[in-house]
């Protein structure tokens, strides 16, 4: 089975207030393989600062519509499509409402699943993860603000009503036992952990 890891930072395993990269094996990716016995093939296609679709004219390749032809293209036949998007696109340069994420992700996850359903005969299942919550810890340099915390924690209510009419599994990260760094961005490693045993428990 190939599985499919759309995301961002907290995809590709950036280390909280470091900036490094976590080993595989501590990634949420990586502790999927393990929990799976290292029989499925996980596709990680995780990039810091990714967005469903917002225009940066100094980051463009950051705009996740973008991209996602050519990746879901590239990694096909894909049996399981996660995505796990958002926590960029409540930055305050975006100036997008929590509604307005939620719509850009669906339709940005809509997108990808029926290019797949065009182009094989594989049948994909998709889950749709909401990102853990951010925190006031964020605060400080105004890439994010109040309105940004707000949206953050509207966002898994949006996303899995967006799902439920779609059909699709759902995930929202924002439990207890998916813990974020000092940063109040970026998942701690026991987060990774978390969010892999909860993945795993609804695919499995």
């Amino acid at each position: 089975m190939n599985i499919l890891c759309f995301g961002d930072s907290n995809t590709w395993g950036l280390v909280p207030c470091v900036g490094n990269r976590f080993d595989i094996e501590k990634r949420w990716t990586g502790r999927l393989y393990e929990l799976f016995g290292g029989k499925h093939h996980i596709i990680e296609e995780g990039l810091n600062g990714r967005t469903a679709d917002e225009k940066d004219d100094e980051e463009p390749y950051l705009n996740g519509r973008s991209y996602m032809e050519a990746c879901v293209l590239s990694h096909r036949p894909v049996d399981v499509l996660i995505v796990m998007l958002g926590s960029n696109d409540i930055k305050v340069r975006y100036g997008k409402s929590a509604e307005q994420i939620a719509d850009s992700i669906t339709a940005l996850t809509r997108d990808m699943k029926k290019i797949l359903d065009n182009k094989q005969a594989e049948r994909v299942k998709v889950l749709l993860i909401s990102p853990k919550n951010i925190d006031s810890r964020i605060l400080g340099d105004q890439t994010f603000d109040e309105e940004s915390i707000k949206k953050s924690e509207m966002l898994g209510g949006l996303l899995e009503k967006r799902a439920k009419a779609e059909g699709w599994l759902f995930l929202d990260a924002a439990k207890d036992d998916i813990l974020l760094g000092d940063d109040g961005l970026h998942l701690r490693e026991d987060g990774h952990d978390s969010l892999a045993k909860h993945i795993y428990n609804i695919l499995k």
